[in-house]
């Protein structure tokens, strides 16, 4: 099934806009691959405009504990700033919607 890709960030990035429609298997297949979009739109941001990359995180994490953290505990937020800045959705592809 055809499926349109949004993703984009929230805040003052405007949040999902219409990237590309594509053939998927599911709906969870098309989901997955708007969050990874979506993911791509942030890393071409990060660290910039308030975006934390992995160093920035890993910093943030080292100041507020006190100690150096390890690498599991800088993933896991790593990911959760990501995740808190990200927008994505799919809709059913339409035959002469404009989705631009």
């Amino acid at each position: 099934m055809k499926y349109a890709i949004f993703a984009g960030l929230n805040g003052g990035f405007g949040g999902a806009t219409f990237q590309y429609v594509d053939d998927f298997d599911s709906e969870d297949e098309a989901l997955n691959a708007a969050y990874d979009k979506a993911v791509e739109e942030y890393e071409s941001y990060e660290g910039c405009h308030g975006l934390m990359d992995w160093e920035d995180v890993r910093d943030d994490l080292r100041e507020s504990w006190g100690e150096e953290p390890g690498e599991d505990d800088v993933r896991e937020r790593y990911i959760e700033e990501v995740e808190s800045w990200i927008d994505y959705r799919v809709e059913e592809y339409e035959e002469g919607k404009d989705y631009e």
